[in-house]
């Protein structure tokens, strides 16, 4: 394994360093998110300036593209780093090896973020009526401030679809990823959680 690993050029190596943090850390968030347990971490902090908003008033938070995301960067870091590991064994340059595994990485974070758009649009789409949310649970999507202090945003299964709706808390602050259960809704169209014990 060591004659193997020192046999790989200084340039080819730096791929690999990229390559197997960032696929494990992919494989985690896949498997999360086909059990259920990550739909509050896919699009923490995304970086696209907050350009989700609450257009008609109605408290649901419209999905918006959100290229720059974690989920996103990961994935461009996983097609990089093995895209750069394969064109650098098949003797491509150095230039044309970066060049041609940032094009793929960008093409595949477009792609994955055009995929969660449309199913979050399609998700947020028909007659919700945010009463049928009482007693549900979900997860925090961004952080809720302590005692009513100010809101943050869950997503939560309403009627069947994913919604991503704002909420405050009456107790201590709940970070994101958080499991929450929803105790009552305020006039304005916003939740009130508690941390769902576990």
């Amino acid at each position: 394994m060591s004659e193997w690993w020192a046999s790989i050029p200084v340039f080819e190596k730096v791929f690999w360093y990229l390559a197997i943090p960032s696929t494990v850390v992919f494989m985690i968030q896949l498997f999360l998110t086909f059990f259920g347990l990550g739909e509050g971490t896919a699009d923490v902090d995304s970086m696209d300036g907050g350009f989700d908003l609450d257009a008609d008033g109605d408290g649901f938070i419209e999905s918006a593209f959100n290229f720059f995301t974690i989920r996103n960067f990961i994935i461009f870091f996983t097609v990089f780093g093995w895209s750069g590991i394969a064109f650098s064994d098949m003797g491509f340059s150095e230039v044309s090896t970066i060049v041609i595994s940032s094009v793929l990485g960008i093409i595949v974070m477009l792609i994955v973020a055009a995929l969660f758009y449309f199913i979050m649009n399609l998700a947020s789409s028909g007659n919700i009526d945010l009463n049928n949310s009482i007693g549900a649970t979900g997860s925090v999507y961004i952080p809720i401030p302590a005692k009513g202090k100010g809101t943050g945003k869950v997503q939560i299964l309403i009627q069947d679809s994913l919604k991503e709706v704002e909420a405050i808390t009456k107790g201590k602050a709940i970070s994101t990823g958080e499991r929450v259960k929803v105790l009552e809704i305020l006039d304005n169209n916003i939740l009130v959680v508690e941390i769902l014990n576990n």
